[in-house]
């Protein structure tokens, strides 16, 4: 082989190993920024929750056109072909003159086609079926509320995971700066014992400080992923997506417990709805009591047989008909009762969503209020927590305070900056939340990106 073909197969060679190599390597998937709403327009647009609702409310409209039919005329037709094998006959007795045996003749052919076309108009039936399709009507604009209040859930668990992400990630970087503190300590510590001014005790406690503080980094780092990812399934991205949020400040007006409380019992979606099933439940029993009444109706139409024996194979026909369940075994009346008994029952659910309504307001309104006092309480004892971290570094330095009270000062430290940032973001969780109580979460996302005909 000469030297030339032996560089070209191993050039050959080296291109194979290459591409199998780089196919192999998993690529990650690029880091997507996101701020809050447009997290909020991708769980509007992909949610699953938001997506069975929206057909569920289809659904409903679709019933309303199945209840409108019945105010509509009915049209039927059917043609058909009839083969008998003795075709119908007529027979009178005897005594006739020429027939002393009595005769008999066909009332229709052997082998004829029919066809008949008819209408058929409710006229009254005591308001059973208008009732119908009101109920109806009803049970759409419910289940539009329905899908209103389900988009303000998914808005909340968006709006909480939005800011749980970035309070973990925030736990990472406090986290981290723990470690590069402890690390520092250590540095500090070993330069004391090589000297001579410490024992190797301050080293061995500053390891074992550090090393806790890298367990800790480790559990931060996995805590935010998961929340993370947990995020992204909400999204419908894919769980391992980098995400990246900006940092966000939900904007919510000052609001005094019992205003907040009215807005919320005059604007939110499922008391609404609530309202509507009661409404709609009404209706049913006016149409269920209908079934006690007769109903009216007329029918009109066409009617065709070949038949040789008449005189007329057409004929026009108009019917005016009433239809009476007299008795139907006291079905009718435990229908009716069951009707009412179910309005009973909407009206009790409906009191009970007006105290848990007014409950989440109260919890928000609350939660509200505590984290502004945790936020006022902790970020003066993070600059007082680092100033003590200062002074406690200095003197061991100087040989006058003790490796313990570095490492105490640095717990401490972390401490602080771990409840400061945590009721930072527990506060914007907080007026997301009374967003929500009050039935105004949906103004995170301009109404814009949202479809019209979702009320």
């Amino acid at each position: 082989m000469t030297a030339r073909n032996l560089w070209r197969v191993l050039g050959f060679v080296l291109i194979v190993w290459s591409a199998t190599v780089l196919s192999g390597e998993a690529v990650d998937p690029p880091a997507q920024h996101l701020d809050l709403q447009e997290a909020l327009r991708l769980a509007w647009k992909a949610n699953p929750e938001l997506q069975i609702s929206r057909l569920q409310a289809l659904i409903a409209g679709e019933q309303v056109v199945r209840a409108r039919s019945g105010l509509l005329p009915q049209v039927k037709t059917q043609v058909g072909q009839t083969i008998y094998d003795d075709p119908l006959k007529f027979k009178f007795g005897g005594g006739l003159p020429g027939v002393p045996g009595g005769a008999s003749f066909a009332q229709t052919n052997r082998n004829f086609w029919s066809s008949q076309t008819s209408v058929n108009q409710l006229v009254f039936d005591f308001w059973g079926t208008p009732s119908k399709y009101l109920a109806a009507i009803k049970g759409h604009q419910a289940s539009l509320l329905d899908t209103a209040q389900t988009r303000d859930n998914v808005f909340l668990t968006v709006a909480q995971g939005y800011f749980k992400t970035l309070r973990a990630k925030k736990m990472v970087e406090v986290a981290k700066q723990n470690v590069l503190d402890l690390k520092e300590h250590l540095r500090i510590a070993k330069d004391q014992y090589q000297f001579g001014i410490s024992t190797y005790n301050d080293v061995l406690q500053a390891q074992v400080s550090l090393a806790d503080a890298q367990q800790s980094l480790i559990v931060a780092e996995t805590d935010f992923i998961d929340i993370r990812s947990t995020l992204n399934k909400v999204l419908m991205l894919p769980v391992t997506a980098p995400t990246v949020l900006k940092d966000e400040n939900v904007v919510l007006k000052p609001w005094a417990l019992g205003d907040a409380t009215d807005a919320a019992l005059k604007q939110r979606s499922d008391l609404k709805a609530s309202q509507e099933r009661i409404r709609q439940q009404e209706k049913v029993v006016v149409e269920t009591r209908a079934q006690y009444f007769p109903q009216f109706s007329v029918q009109g139409g066409h009617f065709y047989q070949v038949n040789n024996s008449l005189l007329h194979n057409n004929q026009w026909f108009v019917i005016l008909g009433m239809n009476w369940n007299i008795f139907a075994g006291l079905d009718t009346k435990a229908a009716v009762s069951q009707a009412k008994l179910k309005v009973e029952q909407f009206q009790e659910q409906r009191k009970e969503m007006n105290e848990q309504v007014c409950l989440d307001v109260q919890i928000a309104y609350l939660k509200i209020k505590e984290t502004v006092d945790r936020i006022k309480a902790t970020e003066t004892a993070v600059t007082q927590g680092e100033e003590n971290l200062r002074l406690n570094e200095e003197r061991y330095k100087e040989s006058v305070g003790t490796a313990t009270d570095v490492i105490d000062a640095e717990t401490l430290l972390t401490k602080t900056r771990v409840n400061y940032w945590t009721a930072v973001y527990d506060h914007q969780m907080a007026k997301a939340q009374m967003l929500w109580a009050i039935g105004g979460i949906n103004e995170l996302l301009p109404q814009e990106s949202q479809p019209r005909h979702v009320p």
